[in-house]
Parts: C-alpha cells; sequence; structure tokens
C-alpha cells in the first residue's frame, strides 16, 4: 500500500502536524510597509523563522536575500547598498537582487568563487503599500502573481480605499492567533472596546444579565449579544451579508463589520504569520468601497472618528488574550471544543491540509483569494 502525504507527516498532537508551528512555506507574506524600506538602508525582517536582508535596487524594486554573507556569516543586514546593490560590511563582498555575487574586490571580475558565495533570493515586489516577499521553494513551486494572492481591493484604488494600520507584534504562536479570529469571541473579549459599550446606547443591559445567542450567516458562524429573554443587543459589530470566505492561506482573516445601524460597512483585512514559534506578526489594514472623492472622504471621516481608535483597542484585546493561552502546545492539549468551534476546526484542518512537510517537497497552492469576504 501506498502511504499517504498526510499520513507521511506525524503529528504532535491531533489535527497539528510536525513542523506546522513554525508556519507555511511557498506563500506571499507583507513583510514591511512600503515607506519601511527607504532608498540605500537595508532592513532585517525574520519571517518563518528565516532572517531576511531587504533593500531597494538601483530601480527602487524591493529584493530580499537570506540574511548571511555566505563567505565568514555577517549579517548582510548591517551592510551597504551601494548602486542597488547590497554590500557586506566586512570583506565587500556584493550581490544583486537574484542572490548573485556580482564582486569580491579581491578576484578578478568574474570567477568560479563568485559562484561559491551565491545567496538564497526570495522573490519580492510592492504593492498596496506593502513589501511582500514569497518565502518558499521557488524551483518546486513557483511563485504565483502576488496579484493573484491578496485582495482585489489593493490593486484597484478606482473602486475602494483602505487605511493601513501599523504592523505589530504578538508574543504567541500564529495558529493561536488566527484561533482568536473566529467570529463570536468579540461580544464579550471586546465588549469595552466596542464603539457601543456604553450601556446606554445598550438598552441599560449591564454585564451580568448579556447573553450571546449564535447564528449562521453568508460568511459562516457569529455571535450576537443578547439580553436574558433574547433580544439582541447593539454591541458595535452588528454582522452583514457578504460574498466569500472569512479565512484564505495562508493567514488572512477578514471580518466583515457594520459599526452601528446605517454606518459604512467596512472589511478588517488581518495577516497573521510567525516571525518563529513564538511571537507572530500582525498587518492589518481596513477597507471601504469607495469610487468618488466624496465617498473616499466620508470614509476617511468615519476611519478617524470611529474605527481607527476601536480597531486598535480590539488589536490589543486580541494580542493579551493569545498570550493568555500560553504555549500552542499546552493551549491545543487543554482545549476542550464546543459546537460554535466549528469554524475554527475548518480552519484548522485547512491549514493542516496545506502544510509542507519537508521530506515530501511537494507544497500545494493557496485557494483564490478572490473568495474573500466582503459586505455586499
Amino acid at each position: 500500500m501506498v502511504q499517504s502525504e498526510r499520513d507521511a507527516v506525524p503529528d504532535i498532537l491531533p489535527g497539528l502536524p510536525v513542523g506546522l508551528p513554525a508556519g507555511l512555506r511557498n506563500y506571499w507574506y507583507p513583510v514591511l510597509q512600503s515607506e519601511q524600506l527607504a532608498a540605500d538602508k537595508v532592513v532585517e525582517v525574520t519571517v518563518l523563522g528565516e532572517s531576511l536582508a531587504l533593500w531597494r535596487n538601483a530601480q527602487g524594486a524591493p529584493c530580499a536575500v537570506i540574511n548571511r554573507c555566505p563567505h565568514r556569516s555577517i549579517k548582510l543586514s548591517v551592510g551597504r547598498v551601494l548602486d542597488g546593490e547590497l554590500q557586506c560590511v566586512l570583506h565587500g563582498l556584493r550581490y544583486d537582487g537574484s542572490g548573485r555575487c556580482t564582486l569580491i574586490p579581491w578576484e578578478p571580475e568574474r570567477s568560479r568563487m563568485h559562484d561559491r558565495v551565491a545567496l538564497q533570493a526570495y522573490p519580492a515586489r510592492e504593492l498596496g503599500g506593502y513589501i511582500w516577499t514569497y518565502i518558499g521553494d521557488t524551483e518546486a513551486c513557483p511563485a504565483p502573481p502576488l496579484e493573484s494572492e491578496v485582495p482585489e481591493e489593493l490593486t484597484r484604488p478606482d473602486a475602494f480605499i483602505w487605511f493601513r494600520l501599523p504592523t505589530v507584534i504578538w508574543d504567541a504562536n500564529w495558529l493561536l492567533a488566527i484561533d482568536g479570529s473566529d467570529a463570536y469571541h468579540a461580544v464579550t473579549l471586546h465588549t469595552a472596546s466596542q464603539s457601543a459599550a456604553d450601556i446606554k446606547r445598550q438598552g441599560g443591559v449591564p454585564l451580568a444579565s448579556r447573553r450571546v445567542q449564535i447564528v449562521r450567516t453568508s460568511h459562516g458562524i457569529r455571535g450576537v449579544s443578547t439580553d436574558l429573554q433574547g433580544n439582541a443587543i447593539g454591541h458595535g459589530h452588528f454582522t452583514t451579508d457578504v460574498r466569500g470566505e472569512r479565512f484564505v492561506l495562508p493567514c488572512l482573516s477578514t471580518n466583515p463589520i457594520v459599526a452601528a445601524p446605517g454606518a459604512p460597512p467596512y472589511a478588517s483585512r488581518l495577516w497573521q504569520f510567525p516571525i518563529d514559534e513564538t511571537r507572530t506578526m500582525i498587518v492589518r489594514f481596513l477597507t471601504f468601497r469607495a469610487s468618488s472623492d466624496e465617498e473616499r472622504a466620508r470614509a476617511s471621516s468615519f476611519f478617524e472618528a470611529v474605527v481607527r481608535d476601536r480597531i486598535e483597542r480590539v488589536g490589543e484585546e486580541d494580542a493579551w488574550a493569545a498570550h493568555a493561552q500560553g504555549d500552542l502546545i499546552s493551549a491545543r492539549a487543554h482545549e476542550n471544543l464546543l459546537s460554535p468551534d466549528e469554524d475554527v476546526v475548518k480552519v484548522r484542518r485547512m491549514i493542516a491540509a496545506a502544510h509542507v512537510d519537508p521530506l515530501l517537497g511537494r507544497p500545494r497552492h493557496a485557494i483564490p483569494v478572490g473568495a474573500l469576504a466582503f459586505p455586499a
């Protein structure tokens, strides 16, 4: 009998394959915001446990390579950018964006030594205000076009407006961070941070007299805050019909939100991917449909007046909740899943199925991001 790929990957715990806590390879990740990569500067970024050196070439395009000079192993991120190439600060070896060594100061213009010290480079692109890198094996799994892997608004500024929030780091494994994006925790964890947390705006119902009703929507399970009689309470996170899925690989969660009845709907896009097995990079932007100057001005005003502060406080609460679960193995080993966790289980299975066992070397591709949820 031929052993299946899945059977060949041992589990740490049921449904948690070995290697998965370190992240999914062969995907594009938004590792920096564009303004963080200034011209003639080198920036160090750690993604999926790999330290990378990023810089801009002579044309201003981003480049990404493994952050170690193959000569004597010093970090290239402490080096210089000269004529769009990266120079090692220790002995002056220079590399282009493909990882090719272009100069060894004491060698002829081209020699066999240049090939010996070539670098591992990863595809890098700039789009939508972010610097993206494709972390993976480009020979076994060539990088797909970035435009096919991102939400449509990043390629449609004529029809959308989006607002980037600061990239932050959570002290938690990325899988715990993604677990925390379930759509029914907000009515409890975020009671104090929602714009309708003012008890007068919630019909005078005190916290002790609130319950949670689980409802099914076009985008999965959601929680609705109610009083003891089952009457819905406005908790500042109203549900709305959408098209598409709330989660897509490798780590992008979407929350469609209506802050109050009649308020403009928007979507929160949230990437949560590992720096290493204990820290997660959180990249978030909020997007509104807006095809005219008037609609863009209205969205900008609403974002500044209501949404920015609210989302930042929500993020802080999600961060400490993920940290409070402790390490991934202990959290998974001691949990008891309940019926509303069906969407969590679905996402976990999707991630586990996409996991690449390094021994197999046959990665799977992301599902189309065109299916991302967005308010209709």
